[in-house]
């Protein structure tokens, strides 16, 4: 190629080759066709590959001076993920970011000429981007309405012996133990690995012997992938594993790579250990009478003691950011739960129960411990909590023991493995966990439903549905259960609410090819009046507490791809900004005082779409206050009835959930766990229970869970 001509864009992502100059998308040596709109969607994402483009400049740069509505960008977004090869359930190469835009995730190679390659965009090490589970939020209309997109779950063996069950059973089973191996011998500490296999030791007579097995238990073999290995504990890249050899009688273990290359062993003795979240450090107890807790660091070999009491500390876990450790104590006189920082400043007791408490391990998202203890009958079963120690649960009741270990849950925290001895042998199970079991209360088999939100009364829950025949504005009344349609919603209509007397309902509509804030009378009749009037794109309503304003998001001051927040007077009057930033500001909700709004911005980590939720002061010239601190995607805040605490939804764990938190930010709690979307959260007048869109049942569902 001579020197002045430019290099030709080639572009190398899964098993496909984008020759963007060329027009040319070719995959196993054939070209695949596509529509130029399709095309130039493509060429958009992945020269931008990791990082957000809002569909604002999707609209402009593909249609450029035409006006469309967002529905025709949704279409051609999902055209793009059927030639992509994207099933339901996946989410290989595009990632939706509700109401904002979208990101290439899949990692690109970017090529000059056919053999020169630059250094590769890869994706986050955020596990919560490429998760072995991965379920698409996707969103078909305004407002949000969720698709169901449901993570396989492996079919295994009942408890209560061999029988098979369906993968549509396992998944409405919640919180039900299921029985993943039969062995004769005693079995125990099992994990995953991150292909979806399973770890755990198989007791050979009385010597304890690594061994590995399919995810629904199948394929179970001894693993011998380093010569001479007993057991082993696998780092979390496991790039490297800690591991003792059959013979050995003095009791040190050994490091080494994971193929046993770079053995060294090591100098001290170790009883339980975990590896911490990032592989460069282990946890471990040691001592008899006096058991200690020490922390070795694989680089430097140093070994620190950080926990020293006279009592017996024991059971040491990391926290998920690897900054703190929980722990077992018996300094208070019982065997007590505990959690400190690494150099043992911030030490606090969690649990107080004259019982013995064993084992606390925290989910992946932090915000709960799983944990053992005979608190209830005379043998150990498995509890959860809050991680402040709070809202103490029972999950197993058996008669037996079981035994919860670090490692036991899955990345996307929606399930927990634990050993139990109900059969007489030490064997392997796994549960569906969710301590927050939602119920179903409204589903349409040929409808998505969205966007739920109560009446002042708790009467009436205003919803859209959305079907193969358009969507709808409709009304539930929650003792009835009677669904009433209110009106018939264009493409571009949705975001609806009801003003706090019930007279009025405010909505997104289209106005002259412009996205408009409207008003219609609570019955659906009438005509529809604009309120905002503006060129720009202003969106996203909501009511004050006492119904004279409503808060809205505007893109008019000069950059269509940042929205910033605005109010105005009911009838559309005195509308000003009353926030800004150099970002996007959304999902902006009231406190019930009217002092407080919460909303979500991306101004953090240099706008990659990583939403966090804040909240301003309203006319005044305080500060923002930033109340999530989590690696991606919270969104959609709602303030309870007494503005104590607020819901959100994140997609910090692989798919979305709905989380619970207090409205300084603190006392985080999930609420909901299933690998399917849970999205929208809108709290009952009462503060007793959260409504939810949820796909876990095939169609875009309300549910709602009990959290007082």
């Amino acid at each position: 190629m001579p020197e002045n001509e430019p290099a030709e864009r080639i572009y190398k992502f899964g098993d496909f080759k984008l020759i963007a100059d060329q027009r040319m998308l070719i995959r196993a040596n054939h070209r695949v066709q596509l529509t130029p709109r399709v095309f130039h969607l493509l060429v958009i994402l992945v020269d931008n590959a990791g990082k957000l483009v809002t569909k604002e400049t999707l609209l402009r740069q593909i249609w450029q001076d035409s006006f469309v509505e967002e529905g025709n960008l949704n279409a051609t977004v999902s055209r793009l993920r059927k030639i992509l090869g994207e099933k339901r359930g996946e989410k290989r190469f595009i990632e939706t970011i509700p109401r904002v835009g979208y990101r290439f995730i899949s990692e690109v190679e970017v090529v000059t000429g056919l053999e020169n390659v630059e250094k590769p965009y890869r994706p986050t090490s955020d596990p919560g981007i490429l998760e072995r589970r991965k379920p698409r939020y996707r969103w078909l209309i305004v407002p949000i309405v969720a698709v169901l997109i449901v993570s396989g779950i492996l079919v295994a063996w009942l408890w209560g012996g061999r029988r098979s069950t369906t993968v549509a059973q396992l998944q409405k089973q919640k919180n039900v133990p299921i029985r993943l191996t039969n062995d004769p011998n005693d079995e125990g500490l099992p994990s995953w690995t991150k292909d979806g296999h399973i770890r755990f030791h198989n007791f050979l007579g009385r010597i304890p012997y690594s061994f590995i097995m399919n995810g629904d238990g199948s394929d179970a073999h001894r693993d011998a992938s380093i010569l001479g290995m007993s057991v082993g504990l696998w780092s979390p890249d496991e790039k490297k594993v800690i591991f003792y050899k059959d013979g050995d009688d003095s009791g040190t273990p050994y490091l080494a790579n994971s193929d046993g290359s770079s053995e060294i062993k090591l100098s001290f003795l170790a009883g339980n250990m975990e590896w911490s979240p990032d592989g460069t450090k282990i946890v471990y107890q040691y001592g008899r009478g006096n058991s200690n807790i020490y922390l070795y660091t694989v680089e430097t070999g140093k070994v620190e003691t950080i926990v020293n009491d006279p009592a017996f500390d024991s059971d040491p876990s990391f926290s998920p950011d690897g900054r703190r450790i929980v722990f077992i104590s018996g300094r208070d006189g019982n065997q007590e739960i505990y959690v400190q920082d690494l150099d043992g400043s911030n030490l606090q007791r969690l649990t107080d129960h004259p019982a013995r408490d064993a084992f606390p391990t925290f989910s992946p998202d932090g915000t709960q411990i799983v944990f053992n203890s005979n608190r209830e009958g005379e043998n150990m079963d498995v509890y959860i909590m809050n991680a402040d120690g709070s809202d103490v649960r029972k999950l197993t009741d058996w008669k037996s023991d079981e035994e919860i270990r670090p490692g036991c849950w899955s990345s996307d925290g929606t399930q927990i493995f634990f050993v139990s001895g109900q059969s007489g042998k030490d064997n392997i199970y796994v549960m569906n966990i969710e301590p927050f079991v939602p119920r179903e209360i409204l589903a349409d088999d040929a409808l998505d439903l969205g966007a739920p939100s109560y009446s002042a009364d708790g009467a009436k829950i205003l919803l859209s549905s959305t079907g193969v025949d358009g969507s709808e504005l409709r009304l539930l009344d929650t003792n009835t259960k009677q669904v009433t349609t209110l009106r018939k919603l264009q493409p571009s209509e949705g975001n609806a609410r009801l003003s706090p007397d019930g007279n009025w309902i405010v909505i997104n509509a289209r106005i002259d090819d412009n996205s408009e804030v409207c008003l219609i009378r609570s019955d659906g009749t009438g005509e529809i009046k604009n309120l905002t009037n503006n060129r720009a794109r202003d969106s996203g309503a909501s009511w004050s507490p006492d119904g004279s304003k409503i808060l809205f998001e505007s893109n008019r001051d000069g950059n269509y791809d940042l929205t910033q927040l605005y109010i105005m007077n009911q009838d559309g009057s005195n509308q000003h900004r009353i926030y800004y930033s150099n970002a996007i500001s959304a999902y902006a909700t009231w406190s019930p005082d009217g002092k407080h709004i919460a909303f979500a911005n991306d101004k953090e980590d240099d706008r990659t779409g990583n939403f966090e939720i804040f909240t301003i002061e309203p006319e005044t010239t305080e500060a923002e206050k930033r109340l999530t601190f989590r690696r991606q995607y919270d969104i959609s805040p709602a303030y309870s009835p007494d503005g104590s605490r607020i819901a959100f939804a994140s997609h910090s764990d692989g798919n979305w959930e709905i989380y619970m938190m207090n409205s300084d930010g603190s006392g985080l709690v999930r609420i909901t766990r299933d690998a399917a979307d849970d999205g929208e959260p809108a709290w009952s007048p009462d503060g007793k229970r959260i409504v939810f869109v949820s796909t876990r049942n095939g169609k875009a569902s309300l549910y709602e869970s009990a959290v007082d």
